[in-house]
């Protein structure tokens, strides 16, 4: 497996998640979930509209970069293009029609934000079935990397169901950083509902979201363990070359780092700075992980237990 097809996992990952976060997050404030923060107001509403413009815009990209290197890995566009032209009942064919949904929701989407503030009952329904439309499809889009892996033959490393939780729980950690980043940068510091954002409800969904991602972690790492393979299979990823990577990149940088800063804010209020940089080490701690995963399958197609 090559870095494109790493590069693939986290780009889907972290953008399919980032679009999952903003669609459900619409979705409660169009039902009145969040009254408090005074989401209705119109001031409130075109700050969020940019936050929600930057976060699907974003996704956006991720995708469309996660899908060129498909297929740059693949080496020939024609075989992409089979997918669609000639589909079979197979996961990557599921996969690629989820990414096409998924992608031209997220247009459709993006255009009606950067349209008219006031938009027509039309135009009301069209919004509300692509937020359902990228729920779904980014939904299958998370779960799609984890289960493809999976049906790789003579990898010890992706043998496991866990695998799949775990792309999952990072892909919504991923994504929430994305949405981190959205907020600090597009969001009005100075608005009600951007504050309410910044200081509780995203500092307290990240805590949930990387100790679910930590949980996930162990249980993959002890369901590999306790495999045909056993610790050797780990080897690899813990104490051989891609150590420094998952130990350090995904364990200390995408779960540590955040988490702390995430707790400290959670407290008292802390620098600017704080908030973006655990969004940061959230997403380059997917990064790693997805990067050190594929480098360490690599010595493992030969394995062999020990009788």
């Amino acid at each position: 497996m090559s870095d494109l097809i790493a590069a693939y996992l986290f780009c889907a990952g972290a953008g399919s998640g980032a679009a999952f976060l903003a669609a459900v997050f619409e979705c409660f404030v169009r039902a009145g979930a969040f009254r408090r923060a005074r989401f209705a107001d119109r001031r409130q509403a075109v700050s969020m509209r940019a936050v929600a413009l930057s976060v699907y815009g974003a996704a956006l990209v991720l995708l469309a970069f996660g899908m060129l290197c498909l297929v740059f890995d693949l080496g020939r566009p024609d075989l992409a293009l089979k997918l669609f032209l000639r589909p079979n009942l197979t996961l990557s064919t599921f996969g690629a029609f989820a990414l096409a949904v998924l992608a031209l929701a997220l247009m459709v989407l993006v255009a009606l934000r950067l349209g008219r503030e006031n938009q027509g009952a039309i135009r009301r329904r069209i919004d509300g079935l692509s937020r359902a439309v990228v729920i779904v499809a980014s939904a299958a889009v998370m779960a799609y990397a984890g289960l493809l892996l999976g049906q790789a033959d003579g990898m010890p490393l992706f043998e496991t169901p866990w695998l799949a939780v775990l792309f999952v729980a990072s892909a919504l950690a991923s994504g929430l950083a994305v949405v981190m980043l959205a907020v600090a940068v597009a969001g009005n510091g100075h608005v009600e509902a951007v504050r309410y954002l910044k200081r509780r409800l995203t500092v307290r969904l990240d805590v949930a979201l990387i100790v679910l991602e930590a949980v996930a972690a162990g249980l993959y790492l002890a369901a590999i363990a306790l495999g045909p393979a056993g610790t050797v299979a780990l080897a690899p990823l813990l104490t051989g070359a891609q150590g420094g990577l998952f130990v350090g990149g995904f364990g200390l940088g995408g779960l540590t780092v955040p988490l702390v800063l995430d707790l400290l804010q959670w407290r008292r209020p802390l620098p600017g700075w704080a908030y973006g940089l655990a969004a940061v080490a959230t997403l380059l701690g997917a990064l790693a992980l997805r990067f050190a995963l594929v480098q360490a399958a690599g010595p493992l197609l030969s394995w062999a237990p020990v009788a």
